[in-house]
Order: structure tokens, then C-alpha cells, then sequence
């Protein structure tokens, strides 16, 4: 089914649908079509768009979506959706991606919210339907979404506030982080096999939807309205439920409607004469979707050396006009303009349509017997209403013989996809004129087609990458080895690491949980994915999906899919948790995406909903202690000075004394609390446990002295130092001094008081770690997480050792 409202070549620009601009593999085409088509609309003052479909055809007898979707692929979906919303954008309209979470199947002759209940698994939902919406809202790309119409058109009132709450509230909002506009359709136009009612607009705001359309006969608007208002006075519905909405809808208003455009002079960009301008654009793009799937190129060649008493016959079925005509106009054949296509490069063409249910008569029999060459034409026919086509297809074959036979499918390329013995294949997605006058001219070998079919052909060879594995729990005794291996071959070029340490990282009971993608031959380890869990105040976790590795080898077969949807699916069920993060804290690999990383790795994340936009990057740090010996003055006096307001207060560095040590946690928990530093606070009490205190490095000022405070004095600082050698659990957390070197060190939970962050202190303290490190025999100091003041530590002697960018979700 082709969707199309004001495109239509008279009034607007016939611009490719869907599937065609998924064949023609260009997401930038896809753009400029979506900003020329908002330019169109703006001429006619239209500010809102209800597009672009971003659901995955994941069944091929889904009427619902078909040539509206771009592609099975959720990646080329993902993809060409952001483009064509990009495009919206830039073009001043304002975009509705729809049906989130994806259309449904057919199951007892009936819709059925499949895809959108809880009922289906999660793992489905975000190995296909959800990657597209994803991408869409980390890239803060979506004006507004449409549900999916068949939640609200199954079941009980109690299913349907089930299914719909679980989809808004669980999927759209939390796990996705959507912050925008929810649209319901609660109208006729959603399905001609639903009917409108007065109720649903009531269930659809109780669920969670900002903007609702209805049906636009009078009756049923009047009814929709009233009972809304009835169920506000009866309690049903109450107003939290809407309260957010307008703000959303304002926003959108602010974004999109402005006086300037509005009383723009009409006379600039008409719609004829941007009509004028996308002309081009056009004709390109349908010549680029136009897809050859099979060629039996000898037969094909016919076509081009024809002679003048040669017949063509073109055998089409007869379809509903995808622009029906007014009252006054006579039903025009929508393949018309095939058959003057054809006509134009040879005179004797001879278009006969046939019927479902009269199908392939004598007649036309006749014909294809008089007939040099044969073009048969299906449309849609594995649809129930149309299958009679497929038979009819059969006939055609069977009557042809030896003859040329070209069968074009003129909108669902799986009419005749699986069935090799049509030997010429030719797919348009569309019956539209550009559409099927560029299949003219490469059926008459005037041009080549480009389009690359955008799905898959069933039982063929060539697959796409597999977006399921079975995924395994890693077992240190089991994995260890293999995992170590799996490193070696993905990372350990740059970032060397042996088993011992990589074991030690990720064997944290408790906190943690691995996952792994074997080969189902060799049982070798193609994957890994390392998470864990880092608890904040108040019951609140942080999920760290730390590591993602796969094996060169085996790179883009979908491995990474399967152990990132597990991964997060199993972050998500951890009580308490609120934020995930790529990377980690303690333990830690990376704190965040090297920066680094290929292109293609990037787009990747964001494909599964990581917001990459942020330039947020933290920084980790190397100093040369023997090479800046003279800057750092490195020795015991480490005395400064420490400005509070216009007082300057003489500031002492020390290594912190058991007494001292229930201030620091005080000072530590009040001022760097797990809230806002997680993990910091963990660190300095584990220092107790391995008798580590004197790895503290305190900052003090002088105060009276005490029962409670014998030593007078305050703490406005704190670091913690740490060596290879010790039992210090920092050291076993951040593994890159270790690899270093064996005379590298660290520093780390580097803690200021907040009216104390001056140069002099924070230099101050540094010195005092550093003297203490070197005391030790370390030469070389590893500072970790520097989030600010890049340039200072590199004026006082620092270098840059890792670049990461930060990135995290809301949950």
C-alpha cells in the first residue's frame, strides 16, 4: 500500500516512497527529498508532517507496513529514518515517526499488537523494532511518535491501558528516554479494519498520549470530546495525566510556527515553481530505486532489437488509483502511463489488464500467444484479497513458453521474489508514473538500474548479518583464557593486557555480570560484553556496559547486537538502577568511548540509542617523574597556601593518620558524596579493610585543636596514591600504571573542598602526592579521570595518555 496525501505530481512534487529511497542506499538522498518536501509543504502552509514509517518489515505479509517501511534491516531503517527526518527539519517541518513500537502481525485474520505487548520478548523488540526509535531519540531527532494504531484496537479496555501504559510509560519513556510528543490515532484512517470510538481517545490519554487524532465526522468528534470531559468530572481521567502535554506541545509550537513565515508574501517559493526546482531531484531518485533483482540478459536484450511487426504485450492487474479520482473524473487505469511508456520506444504495445477474479481468459491468451515479448505486472498479490495474481502469474509463465517474460512487481517486491523460475525480476515498490516510466527505459536497456533490493530474498545464500546469537555467561575458570585471547586480537596492539589482569578486572562478584558469544563449531569465544553494576546513595545503581569486543573475523555478523541487547536488557532489570554509562568507573577499562575509535564503531553505539552528541570528554593523564623532577620540586616540603575569600590560610600536605581517618570519610561523604561521585567514598573505606590508610594524601588547615580534632586541624583536601605493588584495591581497579611499567603509579579521588579549588592547593596536593609516590621509588604518576582544566595539568608538566568521551543514558 502506497500512502501518499499531496505528492502527486499535479499539486506537489511525485517524490519516492519509502522502499524506493531504501533501495536506492542513500540516506543523503533521502535527506534532500525530506527537505525539498518540507519546502513544498511550507508553500502550501502546512508546518507538520506525519512521517516518516521507521517500522522494520519484519513480516512479509504485514499489510501495514510493506513499501511504507524502508527496509527489514533495522540499521538501513535507523538510518534512512534520521535522514528523512533530518531532512524535515532543515526545512523548517516538524516530523511524526510512527508506529512506535512497530506494526503488528496477522493472527487470526485479525490485528494483533504482537510487537508492542509485554508479552513479546524484549530481546525481539531491540534486536529489530526498537533500533530505529532508539537511534531517533539519542539524537534528539524526533519531534513526535505515533503509536502503533492496534493497541488500541484489541482486547479489553484493561488490555488496552496494559498494552498502551507499557508501551509509554516502560519502553518509550524510561528505557528510551523520549522526552517528546505522543500521538495516538484513534480514527477510522488507522486501519479500515477498525472501528472508530468514542472511547478510545479516553483510554489513549490515559495511557499517556499528548496529542490524539480523531475521526473527522461530526458525530464522532462531538462523542470524543464529551467524553472526554465527562471523564475528567467522572474521575476516570485526571489532570497529571495530561499536565506535561501542553509544555510538549508548546515546545514543538516554538520550534516550528513563527510569525514571519506565516505572513510570508504567497508569492515567494510557489509551489509550481519549487515543483520547477525538485524536478531533477526526483527523476534521480526514482532512477536510483528502480531494482533488477533477476536478469535472464538474453532474453532481455530482445527489447532492444525489436522488430516493427513485433508485439509487446503488458498484462497488468487491475488496482485501485493510488490518486483517486474526483466525482467529475473518469476512473483512470493507473498503469496507463506504463503502457504510453513502453509505446513511446515501440509502436506496437498492447496493454491488456486482467482481473482477480476473471483472471487469465482466452483473450488474453491470444495475445500472449501473437506476442514477441511479454511484461506481466503484479501488484501486491500475496495479499489475501489479491492471491488469485499469484496464479494468474503461473499461468502467464507456463503460456510464454520460450519467450521473453519480464515480470515486474509494480509495489510488494515479495510478490514473486522466491520463485526463480520468473528468471527476469524487476521491483518499482511504487505504481507511480516516475516509478514505472524509468522501468520502461530499463526494460528497453536505456538504462542501468541501480536500486539494491533493501530486503531480504527468502532461502537465499546471501544472508544478512545475523541479529541473534546465543549468548553465554562468562565463568572465570572457563573463559579466562579465551577472553584473554579475544583481547589480544581486538585491542591488545594498543592496549596490551594479560590474562591474569583481564581476569582480575572481571572477576567482581557482586557487582558484576559478562556475557559471551561462542562459535557454535570451534566454541571459541567471538565476544564479550564486561558490565557492571556501581551503587550511588539512596538505593541507586549505575549499569556500566564496560567492554564490547568482537572478533575481527567475525565483525558485522551481528555478534554485537546480540551481546549489547542482553547486556542492556539485564543492566535495566537491576533493582534501583537509574543511569546506564559506556564505560566504567571502578573497575574500569575505559571511563567512556576512546576517541579513537573508527567512524563507523561510533555510528554504531548510536544506531543503539547512545547520544554521541555531547562533546563530554574526560581524560586520563601520564607524568614523567624523573623527566620533571625540577618543575615538581619533588621532596617533603610540600607546604601552600589556600585562599577563602580575601583570607589566605597556610595549607599543610600529609599522609593521613589513623585518628584522621573518620574526618576524611566525613569530609568525603559531605562533600563527594556517592550521589554525585560514585565510587569515590567506596575507595577511601576499603583503604581500612587492606590497611592501606596511609595511601591518603591529606590537604589541612590550621583550627583550634580538640577531644575530637587533636590534631587542629581541617581537611580541604584529600588524593589517594597507589603502586603496582600493595594490596591497594584502586591499583587493582585501573590496570593501565601496572601495564605501564613496573615503577608507575597513581592518583587518583583527587578531592578539593569547594571554597578551597584554588591553583595553589590543587598544585599543592599534587606535589604532595607525587613526593610521596616518589618516595616509594615510582618514576612515572598516572592521574585517571580528569574531567576539566586539560590545559593546566598540561602546563605543569602532564601529558595526555587516554581521551575518552563520556557517555550515559537515563533510565
Amino acid at each position: 500500500m502506497v500512502i501518499t496525501r499531496l505528492g502527486d505530481g499535479i499539486r506537489a512534487t511525485q517524490f519516492p516512497g519509502s522502499m524506493a529511497l531504501g533501495a536506492t542506499r542513500s540516506p543523503s538522498l533521502a535527506y534532500d527529498i525530506a527537505k525539498a518536501t518540507a519546502k513544498e509543504l511550507r508553500a502550501v502552509g502546512i508546518n507538520w508532517n506525519f512521517a516518516p514509517v521507521l517500522d522494520v518489515l519484519t513480516d512479509s505479509k504485514e499489510p501495514t507496513a510493506t513499501v511504507r517501511s524502508f527496509s527489514d534491516d533495522p540499521l538501513a531503517v535507523g538510518k534512512f529514518g534520521g535522514a528523512f527526518v533530518q531532512g524535515l527539519r532543515t526545512g523548517g517541518i516538524a516530523s511524526c515517526v510512527k508506529h512506535f513500537p512497530g506494526t503488528s502481525s496477522l493472527e487470526n485474520g485479525e490485528r494483533y499488537p504482537r510487537s508492542c505487548g509485554p508479552e513479546k520478548v524484549q530481546s525481539d523488540l531491540e534486536d529489530n523494532e526498537l533500533i530505529p526509535f532508539r537511534r531517533g531519540v539519542a539524537h534528539d531527532a524526533l519531534d513526535s511518535i505515533m503509536l502503533t494504531p492496534s493497541i488500541l484496537h484489541s482486547g479489553s479496555k484493561a488490555d488496552m491501558v496494559h498494552k498502551s501504559q507499557h508501551v509509554v510509560h516502560d519502553l518509550l519513556r524510561r528505557q528510551l528516554g523520549y522526552r517528546g510528543i505522543v500521538v495516538s490515532d484513534c480514527s477510522n484512517a488507522a486501519s479500515a479494519n477498525m472501528r472508530p470510538s468514542p472511547s478510545l481517545p479516553i483510554i489513549a490519554i490515559e495511557t499517556g498520549s499528548d496529542m490524539i487524532i480523531v475521526n473527522d465526522e461530526l458525530p464522532m468528534l462531538k462523542s470524543a470530546i464529551e467524553g472526554i470531559y465527562k471523564s475528567f468530572a467522572d474521575g476516570i481521567l485526571r489532570v497529571d495525566m495530561i499536565e506535561r502535554a501542553p509544555e510538549r506541545v508548546a515546545t514543538l509550537k516554538r520550534h516550528y510556527l513563527n510569525w514571519e513565515v506565516a505572513l510570508r508574501d504567497s508569492r515567494e517559493n510557489t509551489i509550481s515553481s519549487l515543483m520547477l526546482e525538485h524536478r531533477v531531484l526526483a527523476r534521480k531518485a526514482y532512477e536510483a530505486s528502480v531494482t533488477v533483482v533477476r536478469a535472464d540478459r538474453p532474453k532481455m536484450s530482445v527489447f532492444s532489437r525489436l522488430q516493427q511487426s513485433d508485439i509487446v504485450l503488458l498484462l497488468t492487474p487491475v488496482v485501485r488509483p493510488i490518486y483517486p479520482p474526483d466525482e467529475l473524473s473518469k476512473p483512470i487505469d493507473p498503469f496507463e502511463c506504463f503502457g504510453q511508456a513502453l509505446a513511446s520506444r515501440h509502436k506496437k504495445v498492447r496493454h491488456v489488464p486482467y482481473t482477480p477474479q476473471n483472471g487469465i481468459t482466452s483473450v488474453h491468451m491470444a495475445f500472449i500467444k501473437r506476442a514477441a515479448a511479454v511484461i506481466l505486472v503484479t501488484c501486491n498479490s500475496i495479499r489475501p484479497h489479491q492471491s488469485p495474481q499469484i496464479i494468474n502469474a503461473k499461468v502467464v509463465r507456463a503460456a510464454c513458453g520460450s519467450k521473453p517474460l519480464v515480470a515486474l512487481a509494480a509495489c510488494d517486491p515479495y510478490d514473486l521474489l522466491d520463485d526463480k523460475s520468473f528468471p527476469t525480476y524487476i521491483c518499482t515498490y511504487e505504481y507511480t508514473k516516475p516509478a514505472l516510466e524509468t522501468a520502461a527505459s530499463i526494460i528497453f536497456g536505456e538504462r542501468h538500474a541501480p536500486g539494491v533490493l533493501p530486503i531480504s530474498i527468502p532461502d537465499s545464500q546471501i544472508k544478512r548479518p545475523q541479529h541473534s546469537w546465543k549468548v553465554d555467561i562468562w565463568e572465570k575458570r572457563r573463559d579466562a583464557f579465551g577472553t584473554a585471547d579475544l583481547w589480544k586480537h581486538v585491542l591488545g596492539r594498543q592496549w596490551p593486557m594479560d590474562a591474569a589482569t583481564l581476569s582480575a578486572l572481571l572477576d567482581r562478584p557482586g557487582i558484576s555480570k559478562h556475557y559471551i558469544v561462542r562459535s557454535p563449531i570451534s566454541k571459541e569465544i567471538l565476544g564479550l560484553c564486561a558490565t557492571f553494576f556501581t551503587p550511588r546513595s539512596q538505593g541507586k545503581v549505575i549499569g556500566s556496559l564496560a567492554l564490547l569486543l568482537v572478533r575481527p573475523t567475525h565483525a558485522n555478523l551481528g555478534i554485537g547486537l546480540s551481546l549489547h541487547s542482553v547486556a542492556v536488557r539485564e543492566l535495566g532489570k537491576a533493582a534501583g538502577i537509574d543511569s546506564m554509562q559506556l564505560g566504567s568507573i571502578f573497575p574500569r577499562f575505559f571511563p567512556g568511548l576512546p576517541v579513537d575509535l573508527a567512524a563507523k564503531d561510533l555510528d554504531w553505539f548510536s544506531h543503539r540509542g547512545w547520544k554521541l552528541g555531547d562533546d563530554k570528554f574526560v581524560y586520563d593523564l601520564f607524568l614523567d617523574m624523573e623527566k620533571d623532577r625540577q618543575r615538581w620540586h619533588i621532596s617533603s616540603d610540600t607546604a601552600s597556601t589556600a585562599a577563602k575569600g580575601s583570607e589566605f590560610l597556610p595549607v599543610s600536605f600529609s599522609i593521613c593518620q589513623p585518628s584522621q581517618y573518620p574526618a576524611l570519610l566525613a569530609f568525603e561523604e559531605r562533600f563527594f558524596p556517592p550521589r554525585d561521585y560514585p565510587g569515590w567514598l567506596e575507595k577511601y573505606h576499603s583503604l581500612r579493610v587492606t590497611d592501606d590508610i596511609a595511601d591518603i594524601i591529606l590537604a589541612t588547615i590550621s583550627t583550634q585543636a580538640s577531644s575530637e580534632n587533636p590534631y587542629g586541624t581541617t581537611i580541604i583536601g584529600t588524593a589517594l596514591v597507589y603502586s603496582p605493588v600493595g594490596n591497594s584495591q584502586v591499583a587493582k581497579d585501573i590496570p593501565w600504571p601496572k601495564i605501564m611499567g613496573e615503577k608507575v603509579g597513581g592518583i587518583a579521588c583527587l578531592s578539593i573542598h569547594p571554597d578551597y579549588r584554588t591553583e595553589s592547593t590543587t598544585k599543592g596536593l599534587l606535589r604532595a602526592s607525587i613526593a610521596e609516590l616518589s618516595s616509594r621509588g615510582i618514576t612515572g604518576c598516572f592521574v585517571e579521570w580528569v574531567v576539566a582544566d586539560l590545559a593546566w595539568y598540561e602546563n605543569i608538566g602532564f601529558s595526555q595518555w587516554g581521551k575518552y568521551r563520556e557517555i550515559w543514558r537515563s533510565i
